[in-house]
This record gives structure tokens, C-alpha cells and sequence, in this order.
């Protein structure tokens, strides 16, 4: 098919360099210089990097910089013209939002489409399975930016008690418990990091007097509650050394198939602290940002969306329903105490069956029930699966599907696919060559987001070549590892010149002539 054609290494590549051509430097060079370097061919390098899997810029920089072979291929494989410094890199890159890579993403999605690739990942009445999930690619005690998301890991906390605390192991260390009502004097309670109980003198804290004297639980305020912790804070603050850990996360989703091994991955989204922000985006509000970029750049797309039950909630699931997106999700009877007291409470459609692993299939379902009190009607089922050796697996999810005993077998493998956008995802990406828990770069601004999804474009393309290109796959066969391929990859691309992707693969496929290596003695 004609469409094909962009589905092997250089069609992909020659669709991102053209968006990546259109892409409007932030940057007016104060330094005029008669041949300055364009922000394509840093954003290429930088894609050039992560898709050989070098393992850090410095040695992609010191590569490049012997000329000859690494430049040449550069320029053949990658259309890089000029190779930049890595601080020049990292500078361009710093300026540019994140955002503006979103469309590489969408370009590629749409080859994807109309080459008919999209037909196989079809799964349950036309749809495609969409997990999400967030991971995290940068994480330091010292380097940060101000878009960095910060975990203080000795953080007070504060609990009220209406009775005398005597077991701390319901607790978290660095827990403050304020005991007291209209008629007691109150009292304050400090968990330490042995998980003790020390009963703490609250005259140390005068304000904190200010704030409780003649007055009960019920008579504060959430801004009082609010005020309250500020000064206990202040105080731990003080008395304890704090420690700081600065990251940066992604909202990654991907359409994926529970027989397919590739993936096929949107274009993610950064987790960032706003400017001026107290608190730290959050894994809603990022999943949020995502799902409405998601529906915008594919208006039609039939997608189900699978997720933790850190998105069984109410405000979560509407959002999925404004996006006109179905949902499994997962629940579990510590975070969801009413609706499985409901789903207790009610009579249940069960099913069981055994497949041909041998392995037994039991199902407990209920259809219009109430998440929680908000009224929000959702579908529930519970699963337990029993090996041939006896080891049982339990799972529970809410979805807006209709259970039917025709269908949960496809409704259950649809919930556990969510392990594919963390195993066949963030595995891979993570342990399998690409590198991307290094810290290439943070920048001042946004270079450590571009970075990341950089890579995850390098991946994207790797995703679509396993499952589409001839010639990849034949490459991929000669190897147990994708660490080995992308090894011999690189070998390769440092040691030969290289004149197409066609004749890298067909060598890494067929063989190749070997030559002589004679030192320069000149």
C-alpha cells in the first residue's frame, strides 16, 4: 500500500523533520552568524540521540564531534546539516515548549490510520483499548527548574482524634494529633519516626493556643483547620532538617491489544508545578489535560479508557463521559468502601468458566450501580482467576459497559491490559536500551519535558517499525534482546557509513562485508 511507505524508518523520519520544520523558533539569535544552526537539526539530533539509545549527551556529543562517519550518518539517516554543541542543544531545546511536539505524534498516529494498521488493535465493538498511567523520567535532591514537581519527604501532618491516641500504627512517622473538644483542655500528640507517641507540650506553639482556646473540633473552620497546620508546620520545619526530592513525571496512554506485543502511544503529557503554583500538578489534573487533548487531535477515534483505581472518581469518569470515552476502571474495596458494600448487598449475575490454559474463570457482576454517594451509575465486576497449580488472582473494575456473560471475559482481559502501558511501555523504555530514567539534561525551563518526549517519540517509532517494517523485523529476529539490536545498531551507525536505514537493517539482517582496520601511522 502507498500509505506503507511511511511506515518504515526513513517515511517516519521524514515526516518528523517536516514538522519539525514548521516549528517556529522562541529564539531571536542576538549573535548573527552566517550560517547559524536551525532548530530542526537540534531537535533531529536530539531525536538521533534517543533512537541509537546513547546512553548520555556527553557521549553523543563527543561522537559527533570526531567527524567523519557519525556526521555523515547523521546527515544521511537523520537529515541533520549541522550538529550542535551539547550546550547549544540544550539551550535551544530549554526554550521550546513542550507542546509544540504534539503534532509530530499526531502526524505519525495518522499514517498509522490510514495505513490500516489501526485494524488489528480493533478489540470489543469497534473500539480500541487505551490504558494511561503516569511514570516518572527525572528525579534529583539538588537539580530542579521551576516547573519541577517537589516531594518533602518529612512532612508534618495533622489529624484530630476524638479519642486518646494509644497505637501510633495507624500513623504515618511525623504525624501531629490534636485530642480535645468544648469541655477538655486540648491536647497534641507527635508521632516520631520510631512510630512513638510523645505527648507534646502545646504552649510551645502560642498561635496554635490562639486558634483552639474555648473552642471545639466542629467549631473550626477549613480555614482555621488550614491555619492550623501552617503553624504546626512551621514549627516542624524548624526543629527538623528538611529533605526535598525534585521530578518530573508524564501522563503517557497508548492503544494496545491484548494479543499484540506493540504498542501505539499518544503523545504524552508533562506533569509540571505551575508557576507561582503551591502545590504539585497531580495525576487527575495531568490525565484530564491529556484525555481533552486526546479527543481534540482525534475527534471520531472509538477509545476505551483503562485505568487504576486512582480514577475511580466521580469528577475522573464524568470527564471520560464530556470526552464521549468508555472506561474500565479499577476499584478496590479499601478506596471504594460504599460501593462494595452496595455490590454486597445485592443480588450479583455470576459466571464462571475454564479456558483452554486450564486455568479457571469466575466472575461476579452488577449492572447500574452507584459509585459512591454522588449518584454516578456505573457497571461493577469482580474477577478471580485460578491456575492449574491453585495460585488465584482477584481484580474488580467499574465500566460504563453494559456485563453481559457474552462479553466479560472481553470486559476482564480489557481492565488487565493496563499492565501493557506499564510493562510494554515504561518497561521497555526504562530497562530495555532507551535510557529514559538518565538525566540527559533538566534546563531552566522546559528541556527535561522535551527530552522526554523526545524519547518517547524515538519510541513511537521503534513501536511502529515492529509492527509494520519488513525489513526491521528481519533485523529484530537475528537478536534474543532489543538491547542487542540497539547495540549492533549503534556499532554500526559509529562505525560505518551508513548510505540508507534499507542498508543498515539488510546488514544487520544478512550480514555484512567485514573490513580490515588499519591504524594511521602517518
Amino acid at each position: 500500500m502507498e500509505s506503507r511507505k511511511y511506515l518504515s524508518a526513513k517515511g517516519l523520519l521524514n515526516l518528523v523533520c517536516a514538522e519539525f520544520q514548521k516549528i517556529n523558533s522562541p529564539r531571536t539569535l542576538l549573535k548573527k552568524t552566517s550560517n547559524p544552526i536551525k532548530l530542526v537539526d537540534c531537535l533531529m539530533s536530539g531525536l538521533a540521540m534517543f533512537g541509537m539509545k546513547f546512553p548520555s549527551l556527553l557521549q553523543f556529543e563527543e561522537q559527533a564531534k570526531k567527524g567523519g562517519l557519525t556526521k555523515r550518518n547523521l546527515r544521511t539517516l537523520y537529515q541533520v546539516d549541522q550538529v550542535p554543541s551539547d550546550t547549544y542543544l540544550r539551550e535551544r531545546l530549554d526554550e521550546l515548549d513542550p507542546r509544540n511536539l504534539r503534532t509530530i505524534f499526531k502526524t505519525i498516529f495518522s499514517n498509522v490510520q490510514r495505513g490500516k494498521v489501526l485494524e488489528a488493535y480493533s478489540y470489543l465493538d469497534g473500539y480500541y483499548l487505551m490504558p494511561m498511567d503516569m511514570t516518572g523520567f527525572f528525579s534529583s535532591p539538588t537539580i530542579h527548574c521551576k516547573n519541577c514537581c517537589v516531594k518533602q519527604h518529612n512532612r508534618a501532618k495533622l489529624k484530630f482524634a476524638k479519642n486518646l491516641p494509644s497505637q501510633a500504627n495507624k500513623s504515618r512517622a511525623n504525624t501531629y494529633i490534636l485530642h480535645g473538644d468544648i469541655d477538655t483542655t486540648w491536647r497534641l500528640f507527635h508521632v516520631n519516626r520510631k512510630k512513638e507517641i510523645i505527648e507534646f507540650d502545646i504552649k510551645k506553639l502560642p498561635m496554635l493556643e490562639v486558634y483552639l482556646k474555648g473552642r471545639s473540633q466542629s467549631d473550626l473552620s477549613s480555614l482555621d483547620i488550614e491555619e492550623i497546620k501552617a503553624v504546626i508546620e512551621e514549627y516542624h520545619n524548624t526543629q527538623h532538617k528538611i529533605r526535598l526530592t525534585y521530578h518530573h513525571n508524564m501522563m503517557c496512554a497508548a492503544i494496545v491489544h491484548p494479543d499484540i506485543k506493540a504498542v501505539i502511544p499518544f503523545a504524552p503529557e508533562p506533569v509540571l508545578k505551575a508557576d507561582g503554583a503551591r502545590k504539585n500538578d497531580c495525576e487527575q489534573k495531568s490525565a484530564k489535560r491529556l484525555i481533552e487533548d486526546i479527543r481534540r487531535e482525534h475527534p471520531h477515534l472509538k477509545l476505551i479508557v483503562v485505568q487504576d483505581a486512582l480514577g475511580a472518581t466521580c469528577p475522573n469518569l464524568q470527564e471520560l463521559q464530556f470526552a464521549d470515552m468508555r472506561f474500565i476502571v479499577g476499584v478496590k474495596p479499601d478506596r471504594n468502601k460504599e460501593l462494595f458494600k452496595l455490590v454486597n448487598d445485592s443480588n450479583c449475575q455470576t459466571y464462571e468458566h475454564i479456558t483452554e490454559d486450564k486455568k479457571s474463570h469466575r466472575y461476579r457482576y452488577i449492572n447500574g450501580v452507584s459509585l459512591n454517594q454522588s449518584g454516578l451509575e456505573v457497571n461493577f465486576l469482580e474477577y478471580w482467576e485460578t491456575d492449574k497449580k491453585g495460585f488465584i488472582q482477584h481484580f474488580s473494575w467499574v465500566s460504563d459497559i453494559k456485563i453481559t456473560d457474552e462479553n466479560v471475559y472481553q470486559i476482564m482481559k480489557g481492565g488487565r491490559a493496563n499492565w501493557r502501558i506499564e510493562n510494554d511501555t515504561f518497561n521497555t523504555i526504562k530497562n530495555q536500551g532507551y535510557h529514559f530514567s538518565h538525566n540527559f539534561g533538566h534546563g531552566y525551563q522546559h528541556l527535561c519535558s522535551v527530552f522526554g518526549m523526545l524519547m518517547m517519540l524515538a519510541f513511537f517509532i521503534d513501536q511502529v517499525q515492529e509492527h509494520c517494517c519488513a525489513l526491521f523485523k528481519n533485523a529484530r529476529k537475528k537478536f534474543r534482546t532489543k538491547k542487542a539490536l540497539w547495540v549492533t545498531m549503534k556499532s554500526l551507525f559509529l562505525g560505518y557509513s551508513i548510505n540508507s536505514w534499507e542498508d543498515l537493517f539488510n546488514a544487520i539482517a544478512n550480514g555484512y562485508k567485514e573490513t580490515e582496520l588499519i591504524p594511521n601511522t602517518s
